[in-house]
């Protein structure tokens, strides 16, 4: 089985909006070649990339079945954890990776996103540094690395944030780390300028409910009032995850 003709197949199908047709397809393919680990690991990506993710995991783990080192279907398979919440066991099988293999950048950061996921902060800034001093140039983990630091340590997360700027210096997340360093840091005037253009660049409520109480510590009571009010009513859940704002 040639995958590149399978894979041009399938991006047919989807240019033609019937993906179905060529998930059958595959399928059918997939069950007359049950030893192909790629293959398997193609039908899991289509169907995670269509919202089928009970059938994805099926063909990952069909992928782990028929080659027990194929890589590319256990960080698959802890992306699935991740989003179904189950950050154990996805920390779990890429720990496994990067015991093996210390320099695995998307086990690390799969690793870093599941403990930070569980609440363990010092794990997740510890692989977050990892991936740092393997990978410069890592703007995630710049950013990730930053935001977490924010709360303990704000010299060190402004150097990481400065620098994941200069990588990406449009990048809402990133702006809106700056204005969190800046924040923790008592100058509520930077605070406000890089989250205003986060929140202009791409609004969410958590960016707003940012935006606001930086705004309140300014002493800009109506704005940042105003600014908390809406970003609660959209997710009444930011009073407890933004507790350090």
């Amino acid at each position: 089985v040639d995958l590149r003709v399978l894979e041009l197949l399938m991006e047919t199908y989807a240019a033609q909006r019937n993906v179905t047709k060529g998930l059958e397809r595959l399928q059918e393919l997939a069950v007359a070649h049950p030893n192909s680990a790629a293959l398997q690991n193609l039908l899991g990506q289509w169907n995670s990339r269509n919202g089928k993710q009970a059938e994805a995991r099926k063909a990952f783990e069909a992928a782990k079945a028929a080659d027990h080192q194929f890589l590319p279907a256990d960080l698959s398979l802890a992306e699935i954890d991740l989003q179904e919440g189950h950050n154990d066991a996805a920390r779990q099988r890429m720990d496994r990776i990067v015991t093996a293999n210390p320099t695995n950048l998307p086990a690390l950061i799969l690793s870093a996103q599941a403990a930070a996921q569980q609440g363990d902060s010092a794990a997740a800034i510890a692989r977050f540094r990892t991936i740092v001093n393997i990978d410069h140039s890592n703007m995630m983990a710049l950013n990730n690395l930053a935001y977490m630091l924010g709360g303990s340590d704000t010299g060190e997360a402004l150097k990481y944030a400065q620098q994941a700027a200069e990588l990406a210096p449009d990048n809402a997340a990133v702006q809106d780390t700056l204005g969190w360093t800046y924040y923790r840091m008592g100058r509520s005037d930077m605070a406000v300028r890089y989250l205003k253009a986060a929140v202009d660049k791409e609004s969410t409520p958590r960016r707003q409910f940012h935006l606001g109480m930086s705004y309140l510590k300014m002493g800009a009571q109506a704005t940042g009032q105003k600014l908390v009010r809406e970003a609660l009513a959209k997710d009444p859940n930011l009073a407890k995850t933004e507790q350090g704002w």
